[in-house]
C-alpha cells in the first residue's frame, strides 16, 4: 500500500511559535450539572432505607458499565388520584390500580479519530506542530462539543442524543424516536396543547408545535410579562425545583444571547437588582455559578450552546431543534438568521446519561508504523427524562416529565 503524504500549507518554515495556538472552544454548559447517581464502589444500603432521587439537573447511571444490555429503564410510580371512601363505604373491591411510567436510557458508540502521521516525513515537516502530542487534548475538546450539543442539547429537544437516534441498533425500535419536548411553551401562543389524536409522540403533536410556531410574531418576546406568565403556569409549578441552601426553590433557566437582549430592553426589568441577587445566590449555591441573572425563582444562564433556534420545516410543517442544516459542529454556532430561539427551564433530574464503556483513547498504526491515528471511544446515551405510560391506555396520554420544559421566544439579531 502506498505512503500517503498530505500536503500540508506551510510545512517548510521552521515553526518558531513557542506554543500551538488553540482555536477558542466555547464552555461546555451542561458539565458542571452532571452528577453521578452512584458510586462505582459497592454501596451498603442499610434495611429501612428509602432511595432518594439525586438532586441534580444531570443523573449519570452506571448499572451498564457492569452488567449486559443496551438500555436502561428508569421506573416511576405514578400519583394515586382516585378518591377516598368514607365512613361506611365498602372499600373492598374498589383498590385503586398502581401504573408504572418507565423512561428509557438507551446507549451506543460514539467516537472519532485523528491521523496526526501519515508518513514519517510528515512528522519532519511538521515536527514543531506537535500533532501527536496534541492529539488527545484536541480529541477530548471535540468531545466535550459532542456532548455539549449531540448528547445534552440534542436529548433535550429531541428526547435521546443524536447517537441513539441516529443508531441502526435503535432503527426499528417502537418508542426510541424523535419526539419534541411534551412541555413547550410560545410567547405569545402559550402552551402547545395535546388532546385524544395528538399526544407527545405523534405526527399531529408535531404539527401543533409547528403550526404555533409560525403564528408567532415579533411582539412575542422574552420579557418579565412572559417570565411572570411562564412561572405562574400550572405545568411549570410541577417541575421539580432545585432547593438553595437557604431553603428557596429555584429553576436554572437558560437563554440566547438575543433573548436576553430583549429581557434588557424591558424598563420593568431591574438589571441591578437581578445581578446583585444572582451574586448572592451563588455564594451559598456553588451550582448557579456564572448565573446572569436570578428573577422571579429563575437563575437564568446565557449560553449560545444550550440554547438553540427553532423553524419550521417546510414539507411537513413541523418544528426543526437547531440548525436546519448541520455539515459540522460548526452549523451550531450559525445562528444569526433565525427570529426564533428555544430556551431551557431545568429542575432536579431533567437529563438521564446512561454510560456501558468510559471514555477511552485507541490507536492504530498501519504500514510498519509509517500511518499513525488516534482515536476516543465511549459507549453512552443521554435521554430527557420522560416517563411514558406503556403499560396502560394510550401511550402518550399520561406521559410524564417533571424535570424541564422549553420555551420559545421571538428574538432577532441585535442591531447596533
Amino acid at each position: 500500500m502506498a505512503i500517503i503524504d498530505r500536503s500540508f500549507t506551510g510545512n517548510v518554515p521552521k515553526i518558531l511559535a513557542a506554543q500551538m495556538k488553540w482555536e477558542v472552544l466555547e464552555h461546555h454548559f451542561w458539565g458542571k450539572f452532571a452528577k453521578f447517581n452512584a458510586p462505582k464502589a459497592k454501596v451498603v444500603v442499610r434495611k429501612g432505607n428509602i432511595p432518594k432521587p439525586i438532586a441534580s439537573p444531570i443523573v449519570m447511571q452506571h448499572e451498564l458499565e457492569r452488567t449486559m444490555g443496551d438500555e436502561m429503564k428508569i421506573p416511576m410510580l405514578r400519583n394515586l388520584v382516585n378518591l377516598p371512601t368514607y365512613g361506611r363505604d365498602q372499600m373492598e373491591g374498589f383498590e385503586e390500580e398502581q401504573f408504572v411510567n418507565h423512561a428509557v436510557v438507551p446507549i451506543d458508540i460514539v467516537r472519532h479519530a485523528v491521523q496526526p502521521q501519515e508518513g514519517i516525513m510528515m512528522t519532519q515537516t511538521t515536527k514543531d506542530y506537535q500533532f501527536i502530542l496534541n492529539s488527545k487534548p484536541q480529541l477530548v475538546r471535540h468531545y466535550a462539543q459532542v456532548e455539549e450539543f449531540l448528547g445534552c442539547g440534542w436529548s433535550l429537544f429531541y428526547g435521546f442524543s443524536r447517537n441513539i437516534l441516529g443508531s441502526v441498533r435503535f432503527s426499528g425500535h417502537s418508542t426510541i424516536k424523535a419526539i419534541s419536548h411534551p412541555h413547550i411553551f410560545l410567547a405569545g401562543q402559550g402552551k402547545v396543547s395535546y388532546g385524544v389524536s395528538d399526544y407527545p409522540g405523534t405526527a399531529n403533536y408535531e404539527t401543533n408545535i409547528g403550526t404555533a410556531l409560525n403564528a408567532m410574531n415579533d411582539t412575542n418576546i422574552y420579557d418579565t410579562n412572559f417570565l411572570s406568565g411562564l412561572k405562574s403556569h400550572q405545568t411549570m409549578q410541577e417541575i421539580d425545583p432545585i432547593i438553595a441552601k437557604d431553603g428557596n426553590e429555584f429553576w436554572l433557566m437558560v437563554v440566547h444571547p438575543y433573548q436576553i437582549h430583549t429581557l434588557e430592553q424591558d424598563p420593568k426589568f431591574n438589571v441591578p437588582a437581578a445581578t446583585v441577587y444572582a451574586q448572592q445566590m451563588a455564594k451559598d449555591n456553588p451550582m448557579i455559578t456564572g448565573c446572569k441573572y436570578f428573577w422571579g425563582g429563575f437563575a437564568i444562564f446565557v449560553s449560545d450552546t444550550a440554547a438553540w433556534p427553532v423553524s419550521v420545516s417546510g414539507t411537513t410543517g413541523k418544528p426543526i431543534w437547531g440548525p436546519s442544516t448541520i455539515t459540522n459542529l460548526q452549523s451550531f454556532r450559525s445562528y444569526s438568521t433565525y427570529q426564533k430561539f428555544a430556551g431551557v427551564v431545568i429542575g432536579n433530574n431533567a437529563l438521564y446519561k446512561a454510560t456501558g464503556n468510559a471514555f477511552e483513547y485507541k490507536q492504530r498504526t498501519r504500514d510498519y508504523e509509517e500511518i499513525l491515528g488516534i482515536a476516543y471511544r465511549v459507549v453512552e446515551g443521554y435521554s430527557r427524562a420522560d416517563s411514558w405510560n406503556d403499560d396502560d391506555g394510550t401511550r402518550g396520554a399520561y406521559v410524564k416529565n417533571y424535570g424541564s420544559a422549553v420555551f420559545v421566544t421571538w428574538a432577532e439579531e441585535p442591531s447596533m
